[in-house]
């Protein structure tokens, strides 16, 4: 079995409520895939043996200053995406999206939400306006996904605002990775991930600079884990340490950063992901799987990172 932990659907509907709402919309220009019907995105699938697809809204996340405008744009996109798995037969599954900053209204929306046949998890952005992932007040939204044992796709927000005022596009092109880098290390180093540890973390794009950067982090990375033991937050046989308690994406582009990731990470805590529509052509949407079985490893680890350690963490 292939699963596609991230990809991408983005329905006019939302996206005109969204940009009502002064949210942010998705490049399209970038990801010219997004024109074809599902017809076609399902004959795509089944040609290089995608079985399944995990619908991201990605930056159309329902984050608004206002209650009632959060909770309308989150029940608008998890009915529209939930109904496309519907009628999909569950060929496209969907990560659920919550009415943040609010915690009331997000504990609720997962209520009515988090049993649904189709829905295989939550996803956030990498933040949420201008509150991290480790702000305490999301406390209580990460004991209900623990108790849930959820599992939780981050994608980036799109809001780092740290390359000046003339970003040289350089928003769109490495923003996205910077936010993957902020992100996935701050659920790290604040303990969030040993605090709720039943929640799985699936952070995009190899976590963006994380893997690369390993030897500037490692050390920091030890420190927390020696604090986590000392204050009985975690044990000497923890099966997961440090990068390894979170899950990563294969969503890139750069064969060697693969290689990189595989050496780092562990193919054990990789997972597919093409980021479709972002797959511009049919021979790119190819690559992805193409670059995955071309890895060093052997046919079992080819095939956990494809899909077997999402159907067991996912429960497909």
């Amino acid at each position: 079995m292939i699963i596609d932990v991230h990809s991408h659907l983005f329905p006019a509907g939302l996206m005109d409520s969204i940009e009502k709402a002064g949210g942010r919309l998705p490049q399209l220009s970038a990801a010219p895939q997004q024109s074809v019907s599902l017809d076609e995105r399902f004959e795509l699938m089944e040609a290089y043996g995608v079985d399944i697809g995990l619908l991201s809204v990605g930056v159309l996340q329902p984050y608004h200053a206002d209650v009632g405008t959060a909770v309308a744009l989150a029940h608008q996109a998890n009915d529209t995406y939930l109904q496309t798995s519907v009628e999909s037969n569950g060929r496209l599954r969907t990560w659920a999206v919550l009415p943040l900053p609010h915690v009331d209204a997000a504990l609720a929306e997962l209520d009515r939400i988090g049993d649904e046949e189709y829905c295989v998890g939550v996803t956030l952005g990498t933040s949420v306006l201008e509150h991290d992932l480790d702000d305490a007040r999301f406390a209580p939204v990460y004991e209900a996904l623990d108790a849930r044992g959820s599992t939780v796709f981050i994608h980036p927000s799109m809001a780092f605002a740290g390359f000046g005022e003339n970003d040289l596009g350089m928003q769109r092109s490495i923003g996205g990775m910077v936010e993957d880098t902020i992100a996935g290390i701050r659920l790290l180093l604040s303990g969030v991930v040993v605090r709720y540890p039943r929640i799985n973390f699936i952070v995009p794009h190899l976590g963006g600079t994380l893997p690369f950067i390993y030897g500037r982090v490692s050390r920091h990375i030890q420190m927390a884990e020696q604090k986590w033991l000392a204050d009985g937050l975690t044990t000497e046989d923890a099966p997961h340490t440090g990068l390894n308690r979170l899950w990563w994406d294969t969503a890139v582009r750069h064969v060697p950063a693969l290689t990189c990731a595989v050496e780092t990470l562990g193919p054990d805590r990789l997972l597919f992901g093409t980021d479709y529509p972002y797959t511009k052509t049919r021979e790119e949407f190819a690559s992805r799987l193409v670059h995955i079985r071309d890895l060093p490893i052997n046919v079992e680890q080819h095939e956990a990172i494809l899909g077997t350690s999402a159907a067991t963490l996912l429960g497909i």
